[in-house]
């Protein structure tokens, strides 16, 4: 039981409150939209059987690098690790930063939500910069929230959200909000289907914490699948639910107007006393998944720099704090430089984007580390094999190409990240000396491991 609350735990975060209006936005049948949530939760299961294989196989610290390494060589880890450095944990950290700022803060705050308009500022990125440079400071002093408490700051909004939901479905059933007036359903265009998957598929990240877990499991050959398979799928029946009951307070068309699900609903289901009370426990996950990102995105700078492959002064530690100071405000500066460039879909579509590519590689790692390392012992293999890695990379491939062929920016841009940090490793990094075996084997980085899921 505790394994399965630890992957579900790792998936469960804000992405169920800021991605179903996006989605929304993209889908205009209440079938189809569900079906895009069942198929984000395939996904996820998919990725998380392949990963726990290599979790169990060859238990290490450092999320996916380590395996990336064995697999591709060291310059594909140094590109995705430089893709999570640039794309995925500041895309996280300014995505959550600008939906805190934009749909909760306006409630808690009232009219000081306001202040900075008066010194010609946007309300909106002002307080999203506030949020990114208090929570830097935070850690930069050595405050960390625990895993734990992060888990029921978060659950506890969406328990109680899950809970109208149903006493709407049994009080109003499916008659009313989207489903009283749609006709029948039809598939949606390529196009729209990709760009509903990618806040999807954000809101599910955190399947890769079978990396975490796969050596910390007792028989894993039989109990980490079932951690798998109960967590992933324990996540996914609930943003089922969830959406459903988002399904029944509000027609499609203001489902996709109104910003954020959970602050919206509250206000539909409670008025305006119990809109500020669950937008406060919102604002509360918010802040814990925000603070969460912002550690483990430092760690993974900290960890690079450490093999040689960030800038020296990121692999150093406060004198005091024992925190990896630089690190953590060069991530912030490049959060706020996103805040101040990218609209909040962008960043969502951006950090997803990159999720994909890294995701993809890390799947498909097992099956290469099966040709390459064909007698290494597997306490576990991965359910399905081959058919759901590939399914899982498929998939991916899908929707990376259809963002391509759409000329979406948001790919170009990670995808030219990577790129450009394969060919900085191929002119300048791999004449180096080789990492020490002594780092290859852990990368417990500083006063913290790193975690496994930017958006928990």
């Amino acid at each position: 039981m505790a394994a399965v609350s630890l992957v579900a735990g790792s998936m469960l975060g804000i992405g169920i409150f800021i991605a179903p209006p996006v989605v929304a936005g993209q889908l205009d049948h209440p079938g189809t939209f569900l079906l895009m949530w069942l198929a984000g939760g395939l996904s996820a299961l998919f990725g998380a059987l392949a990963v726990a294989e290599l979790g169990a196989m060859m238990p290490r610290a450092g999320g996916d690098y380590p395996y990336l390494r064995i697999a591709y060589g060291p310059g594909i880890a140094f590109g995705v690790g430089w893709l999570q450095l640039l794309a995925i944990f500041p895309g996280s950290l300014a995505t959550m930063a600008v939906g805190t700022s934009s749909f909760q803060l306006p409630v808690i705050l009232g009219r000081w939500y306001t202040l900075p308009a008066d010194l010609g500022l946007s309300p909106e990125i002002a307080w999203a910069l506030a949020i990114i440079v208090g929570l830097t400071a935070l850690n930069h002093v050595g405050v960390v929230l625990s895993g734990r408490f992060q888990v029921v700051l978060t659950g506890i909004p969406v328990l109680v959200l899950l809970a109208a939901s149903v006493g709407v479905l049994v009080s109003r059933g499916v008659e009313g909000g989207a489903w009283g007036s749609q006709g029948p359903m039809h598939a949606p265009g390529l196009e729209a289907a990709a760009l509903a998957f990618l806040p999807v598929y954000f809101a599910y990240s955190g399947w890769n914490a079978a990396i975490f877990v796969g050596g910390e499991i007792r028989n894993p050959a039989r109990n980490l699948p079932r951690a798998l398979v109960g967590g992933t799928l324990g996540v996914t029946l609930l943003y089922f639910v969830l959406c459903v009951g988002f399904l029944a307070v509000f027609p499609m068309a203001d489902l996709a107007r109104v910003g954020e699900a959970g602050t919206a609903a509250a206000r539909t289901l409670f008025g305006a006393l119990g809109e500020v009370g669950v937008t406060t426990l919102i604002v509360l996950a918010m802040l814990g998944s925000i603070n969460g990102t912002v550690l483990t995105g430092s760690r993974i700078a900290y960890a690079m720099a450490r093999h040689g492959h960030c800038i020296k002064p990121a692999g150093t530690l406060h004198a005091r704090f024992r925190t990896p100071v630089v690190a953590l405000w060069i991530q912030a500066a490049w959060s706020m430089v996103l805040v101040l460039t990218q609209s909040f879909e962008q960043l969502m579509n951006y950090t997803s984007a990159a999720m994909l590519i890294t995701g993809t590689l890390t799947v498909m790692a097992v099956m290469i580390l099966r040709r390459k390392m064909p007698d290494t012992t597997r306490p576990y293999r991965a359910w399905g094999y081959p058919v759901t890695p590939i399914l899982y990379a498929v998939s991916s491939l899908v929707v990376l190409t259809v963002l391509a062929r759409s000329l979406d920016p948001s790919l170009f841009l990670g995808a030219g990240w990577f790129l450009g940090a394969l060919l900085v490793h191929h002119l300048f990094m791999r004449k180096r000396a080789p990492v020490p075996d002594s780092m290859k084997a852990t990368v417990q980085t500083g006063p913290v491991a790193m975690a496994s899921s930017p958006d928990t």
